[in-house]
């Protein structure tokens, strides 16, 4: 996951629309935002965190205790019964797809100036495919969880005040939390927790195998048309917005094409775009070849049955079973003649005569010796087609891989061409690529408030359609109780095989990140001549060893508690191989120089992208120079003291 744009609408003190860009690029990936005390810092902070997650998903705490998410100046401004709206919009890149998200809160003024919330906010996310049109995602909650878990968010998105908990002597168990979430090894006890919970409601149910109940849809039929009504209206009004926000653009982009000092620019931003939508046409090919192939892999899983039926096969052969030596009706029709081979007659009764019949009963009857030597041929090239399927499979992801990629540098060259024309010393063209932008912007806003009206008139068109009818359940049937019976085994069986996995990944992702974050500490820390080892034993105590051979994390000073954190969670970062960016509020805020250097020189490094929240005196003097190379874009934070708003002001590089 890697950020691209934040946009804001009467959040907080953030009045009216304002958006700030994200770097993202391979050598300039840090966006640095600054502004005094009260400026607005964690208040955008906390917008990126509310966008994501709203204020709690799946009894998860994401928000609490901030006050008003809808701007007060908005509020003062609107008229009594007027709708007032807070939104925030988010574009992230992951996997080589472009997601759009966007939460938004409304409330209605009423008399005396208060604000009437709605219950629930809206959420919806919109994924841009390679023909570029936005498609909205059925379940955005639950893809968003799959994208950056929210009970793991926390390490990525951080507060710099609170890094240091991971390294106080009492943090153990907060410690081991981080590791069971971001390495998804309480996926683990998740799962074996529900898999125990889900067999002891079966031995509940067992005892009680019939029951029934019926529930009646209560009518709203009128006020239910009336909304649809409305949200088709709104839908054609924002796609009459982007058609003309798609024909502006492409204005733009034939005057950029006619500016002497935008052309080649432009020209390469074209060249790029069409050569991304071909990478992104070749990755659907690729994800659906993929799985095509994952789909025909039986022959994988099948391995060891194959296996063990040809050394079955195997074993006959050799004690002579199959095939037979002699074929059995040439047997039966010397026994027929009571005639030898060689033509000499022999006897009912006799050693040759009671031979043959031995060899009749023991051979197997013709067709069934065919069909067992056909088996055994089919199934010997079993190993080469399993070769040959893994070769294709690595082989597909490995160029998954490189396209993903691949589109991502691309996607960079044209956040670059965009900043360079932003840049441009012609007022004209820098002028002309800001508008660009802006209307890019309203087009992905647009789709993703266009997404969420569709669904919505689909749910309505749904309870349209079932208000008149009544839903009811079958009583259960006889064969309850035996099927009850086989969910429980396998629930079970299940939680017990879990049990072990845990324990056994636990371990290892333990020892893996214990080593990693050593390197990364040896890098981060100073005095890194002091500091010789790092330690994360079995009760997950983080620990420190100095140059004496001694304990020595409850030495460290605060600053140094908030390098071994920072340090310990970058090598989670690493260790888990999670896409995600760090950002951080206020990350050096209680760091001496000599630490605030030697981090803002290896940082940037650690991270695939990194934001920044600082005030004017955290970065400053060596530590601005050690990110300057790396900072791709930069903003300011004014508040206006009149108003007690915030604009957020791009500081041109």
């Amino acid at each position: 996951m890697k950020l691209e744009r934040i946009t804001l609408e009467n959040f907080r003190q953030y009045y009216g629309r304002q958006h700030l860009n994200f770097a993202k690029a391979k050598e300039r990936r840090v966006t640095v935002i600054h502004g005094v005390n009260g400026a607005g810092k964690t208040s955008l902070f906390l917008a990126i965190n509310w966008c994501l997650y709203g204020k709690s998903v799946d009894n998860v705490k994401v928000i609490d205790n901030v006050g008003e998410l809808i701007s007060k100046e908005a509020i003062n401004r609107a008229g009594v019964g007027e709708c007032v709206r807070a939104v925030v919009e988010l574009a992230f890149l992951h996997d080589g797809r472009r997601y759009v998200v966007r939460r938004s809160l409304e409330g209605t003024k009423k008399q005396g100036g208060s604000l009437a919330l709605n219950d629930t906010d809206d959420f919806t996310m919109m994924r841009t495919d390679e023909d570029g049109q936005a498609k909205r995602v059925s379940n955005p909650i639950g893809t968003m969880n799959a994208i950056l878990p929210v009970n793991i968010r926390t390490y990525f998105l951080f507060d710099g005040e609170k890094i240091d908990n991971f390294a106080k002597p009492e943090a153990s168990a907060e410690v081991k939390d981080a590791i069971y979430l971001v390495l998804k090894v309480e996926l683990l006890v998740r799962a074996r927790r529900h898999l125990e919970a889900i067999a002891q409601d079966y031995r509940k149910d067992l005892k009680q195998t019939s029951g029934g109940e019926l529930r009646d849809l209560i009518e709203r039929d009128e006020n239910a048309r009336k909304e649809r009504e409305k949200a088709e209206k709104r839908k054609a009004e924002l796609s009459d917005g982007i058609e003309s926000a798609h024909r502006k653009i492409a204005d733009i982009d034939r005057r950029l094409l006619e500016i002497q000092g935008a052309r080649a620019l432009q020209q390469q931003r074209d060249h790029l775009g069409r050569e991304l939508k071909q990478r992104q046409s070749e990755l659907d090919s690729l994800v659906n070849q993929i799985r095509e192939l994952t789909t025909g892999a039986y022959p994988i899983v099948a391995k060891p049955v194959v296996d063990r039926a040809l050394q079955i096969l195997d074993e006959k052969r050799e004690r002579g079973e199959i095939p037979s030596s002699v074929r059995k009706q040439f047997v039966q029709d010397l026994i027929e003649n009571m005639n030898c081979i060689c033509g000499r007659p022999f006897l009912d009764g006799s050693p040759e005569h009671q031979r043959l019949l031995n060899l009749m009963s023991s051979r197997l009857p013709g067709s069934l010796e065919d069909d067992v030597l056909d088996t055994s041929a089919a199934l010997r090239p079993f190993d080469e087609r399993i070769g040959k399927l893994r070769n294709d499979i690595d082989a597909s992801m490995k160029r998954r891989t490189e396209l993903i990629g691949l589109i991502n540098e691309l996607q960079a060259e044209l956040d670059d061409v965009g900043r360079q024309l932003r840049g441009s010393p012609l007022e004209e063209i820098s002028r002309l690529e800001k508008q660009r932008q802006e209307f890019r912007t309203d087009v992905e806003s647009y789709n993703a408030e266009i997404g969420s009206l569709t669904e919505r008139i689909k749910n309505l068109t749904e309870e349209i359609a079932q208000l008149e009818k009544d839903i009811g359940k079958a009583q259960k049937d006889e064969r309850r109780g035996q099927l009850l019976s086989i969910k429980l085994d396998l629930a079970q069986r299940s939680a017990d095989a879990l049990g072990q996995m845990y324990q056994a990944f636990s371990d290892d992702m333990r020892v893996r990140i214990e080593a990693k974050t050593k390197e990364i500490f040896k890098r981060l820390i100073w005095k890194d001549s002091h500091f010789q080892d790092v330690l994360l034993g079995p009760d997950f105590n983080l620990e420190v060893i100095d140059r004496y051979g001694m304990f020595s994390r409850s030495d460290l000073s605060a600053g140094e508690r908030q390098v071994l954190s920072l340090s310990f969670i970058t090598a989670m970062s690493r260790t888990s191989e999670e896409e995600a960016p760090l950002v951080m509020d206020t990350p050096f805020g209680r760091l001496s120089s000599h630490h605030r250097d030697s981090i803002t020189k290896h940082l940037p490094e650690l991270a695939d992208q990194l934001v920044l929240f600082v005030t004017d005196e955290e970065l400053r003097d060596q530590a601005r120079k050690n990110l300057e190379p790396r900072i791709g874009t930069e903003y300011r934070l004014e508040f206006d003291r009149k108003t007690s708003c915030t604009e957020i002001v791009e500081v041109n590089r």
